[in-house]
């Protein structure tokens, strides 16, 4: 213990001294500015923590631009510091309103990293829903008949909104909580999680945005102009009164609305109505979900390491250069595959790892596990056949010529016939196995202490048996649980997260080794052998497997759940196919530009594909929500949702493209992927609703009843 804690004092004292004298000159170093013929980069383990922590810090400065940018379109939008203040505060007050609701009242103690990108997904939603709140509260000035006092017009504004923002919002909370269908409890904990903040955030923007817009009324609306922010008293007569008056000067007539506003009422809808126009985007949007389809079907699960920093980086160059450029050396660590005979499968029961994180289950033993002689014997006829059988070269690491394997079998049997392992060239030479080596079980609580605290003679630097076979052996005090013997892996070591394909070649090989342990051991050991390994290489696989399974599930049902909240709350069958349909074409569409960029179906790129339909969904339902409560034909239905939502849904996609570009400089790969994720989401979104959903709807023409009229379904 002394000699360990003396080492870790030194490795801390050169990772100091590293960090202070030479870390910043071996970054000027590794700039590609500083030598023109010569690469150089870096790597050290024990700095590997600082230099992430100092990039987290460096990335978490990229973020500030991106709420800075989102405040600053607020305030441009809403024309008013008051509400950009308090439009920002409800968008980040309703983190730790969730952030309560999360941990008190549904008691979920498992946090995940994940949850972290709740900031930038409540930023976006939540900036939306500011600004359909905000232009229906403008809107309604144009009409003369809500204007009779604020009550009425705020009653106005808060129906009409509120029915929109909640569909998005149910629908979107719906399309995380799909993310529940997976076992991994860090996309379940981020599902839920963004549920719950999309939620709260409506909550807030219905009643705390709400009331600040009427404050903006009474006191500052009419001196915003003048930058006034102070409560001066209430305006006398208020903007209401002086909207109605206007209107009756102008005869009754519909008065001219801002320029954006009318640029989506009068061209973009113009734009969409004409048949030849149509016609040109019908040819486009069907040749790229044509190749979207194609260039999707080509999508692949990830053949190498992920990477966890820029490609770029010294540090990920260095990493990507020692794994892919240097074979593995016999002095390299490789990973220990585990052999055990007496282990059961962990008991779950009652398992659930949101509310108690720590609890993974109880391990269990199989109570028919002998250690008897024969058992003894083909322990180690089993070890010797991983050590030198030459048809196991390749699988596990070699050693001069020998496989690495850690069997206890071995020196426990020398030990059983010398009663120490002092001459360690006795114990490797195996006169012993001319002798009774094998171990009577009812010596074994006497025996045992004293083999554990000998020094082994596999090791050079005075390691006990105890510390060598501290997984292996599965003594309690008492009695022998279970025995196990590991041998390193020759393609996999313990410290990377390998590719499921190559962690998959490696798996199976070792599962017929076990087939063949099974065969050879198990019979005489009595039950089965469990190979494992504990550095999670296996689990790690088998996670990348379920990721791209809840990829696809999470998409499709995330697409049928707003198909049937869009039908619900529309009753109309052909605006929720058309809808959902839209959102598809982006399921598709960023797919298919995942892989022309050169992504591979890795973690991060599985949990965002999962998580589309959440994204994509709020453009579409607007306008869909829009034209539905619209009355006249087919057009004038077009021109009106234009008219009310264009600008919003303008606006909500400008706030989260714009907020997503400081994320592609992020040098984290799970930032830099995500921001390219959401700019591509929202900007194939708004695309496909604006110009697919709207000009479907022109096109067929369906015409629908008039609400109260019978069933519009």
């Amino acid at each position: 213990r002394q000699a360990k804690e003396a080492r870790k004092a030194d490795d801390d004292q050169l990772k100091n001294y590293i960090l202070e004298n030479y870390l910043e000159k071996m970054d000027k170093q590794s700039d590609p500015e500083t030598h023109a013929t010569l690469n150089s980069y870096y790597f050290m383990t024990a700095i590997i923590g600082d230099v992430i922590l100092d990039i987290v810090t460096q990335d978490g400065l990229l973020a500030l631009f991106s709420f800075a940018f989102v405040f600053c379109w607020i305030r441009l939008n809403t024309g008013s510091w008051f509400l950009a203040f308090v439009g920002f505060f409800e968008i980040f007050f309703s983190i730790p309103v969730a952030w309560f609701l999360f941990t008190v009242v549904f008691q979920i103690k498992y946090f995940s990293t994940l949850n972290t990108l709740a900031l930038f997904i409540v930023a976006a939603i939540g900036a939306d829903d500011i600004f359909i709140f905000m232009d229906a509260y403008k809107q309604s000035q144009y009409h003369l008949d809500i204007l009779t006092d604020l009550e009425t017009r705020m009653s106005w504004v808060y129906r009409r909104t509120g029915t929109a923002m909640a569909i998005t919002s149910a629908t979107t909370c719906a399309a995380f909580l799909c993310t529940l269908i997976t076992p991994l409890s860090s996309i379940q904990s981020f599902g839920i999680f963004a549920a719950c903040v999309i939620l709260i955030d409506y909550v807030l923007v219905m009643s705390l945005f709400c009331t600040a817009v009427v404050i903006y009324h009474d006191r500052y609306e009419s001196r915003a102009k003048c930058g006034c922010c102070c409560p001066c008293g209430v305006q006398t007569p208020s903007v209401t009164e002086n909207a109605k008056a206007a209107i009756e000067a102008n005869n009754g007539e519909e008065m001219k609305r801002d320029r954006v506003s009318e640029f989506f009422r009068t061209k973009v809808s113009s734009f969409v109505q004409k048949p030849l126009n149509r016609l040109v985007l019908a040819v486009v949007f069907l040749s790229w979900v044509g190749v979207s389809i194609w260039q999707a079907t080509k999508i692949e699960p990830t053949k190498e390491n992920e990477q966890f920093l820029d490609e770029n980086h010294p540090l990920q160059k260095s990493i990507s250069i020692l794994d892919k450029e240097f074979p593995t050396a016999n002095d390299d660590i490789g990973m220990k595959v585990y052999y055990a005979w007496g282990l059961g499968l962990v008991d779950r029961t009652g398992v659930n790892r949101l509310l108690e994180p720590d609890n993974f289950g109880v391990p269990t033993f199989e109570s028919n596990f002998d250690f008897n002689d024969q058992c003894q014997v083909e322990l180690l006829s089993f070890s010797d056949r991983l050590k030198t059988d030459p048809k196991y070269r390749g699988l596990i690491k070699r050693k001069n010529g020998v496989g690495q394997v850690y069997s206890f079998i071995e020196e426990l049997a020398a030990f059983n016939v010398y009663g120490n392992l002092n001459n360690c060239t006795e114990v490797k030479k195996g006169d012993w196995r001319n002798a009774a080596w094998q171990v009577d079980t009812a010596d074994l609580p006497e025996m045992m202490p004293k083999f554990l605290e000998q020094k082994t003679c596999f090791a050079d630097d005075g390691e006990t048996v105890a510390s060598r076979y501290s997984k292996e052996v599965g003594w309690d005090g008492a009695t022998l649980k279970y025995a196990a013997i590991s041998a390193e892996s020759d393609k996999l070591d313990p410290f990377g997260r390998d590719s499921e394909f190559l962690t998959r070649q490696e798996y199976d090989q070792f599962i017929l080794l076990a087939e063949e342990a099974d065969e050879l051991v198990s019979v005489h050991c009595s039950g089965s052998v469990v190979m494992t390994d504990l550095d999670e290489k296996f689990v790690f696989m088998n996670n990348q497997s379920i990721y791209v399974q809840t990829a696809i599930q999470s998409a499709i049902l995330g697409v049928c759940i707003a198909f049937v909240v869009l039908l619900v709350s529309t009753r109309v069958f052909h605006i929720a196919l058309f809808a959902s349909l839209s959102i598809t074409c982006v399921l598709i569409s960023v797919v298919g530009t995942m892989v022309m960029m050169g992504w591979y179906l890795g973690s991060i790129e599985s949990i965002l594909i999962g998580i589309i339909a959440g994204f994509s969904v709020d453009y579409v339902v607007h306008l869909a929500y829009a034209y539905e409560i619209a009355s006249g034909d087919t057009y004038e239905r077009i021109t009106e949702a234009f008219g009310d939502l264009g600008i919003s849904v303008f606006n909500g996609m400008i706030t989260s493209v714009v907020a997503s570009i400081p994320l592609f400089f992020c040098q984290l790969q799970f930032f830099a992927k995500f921001g390219t994720f959401l700019c591509l989401t929202i900007a194939f979104s708004w695309i496909f609703a604006n110009f697919g959903f709207m000009s479907l709807l022109a096109q067929l023409k369906i015409p629908l009843k008039e609400k109260g009229r019978g069933c519009r379904l």
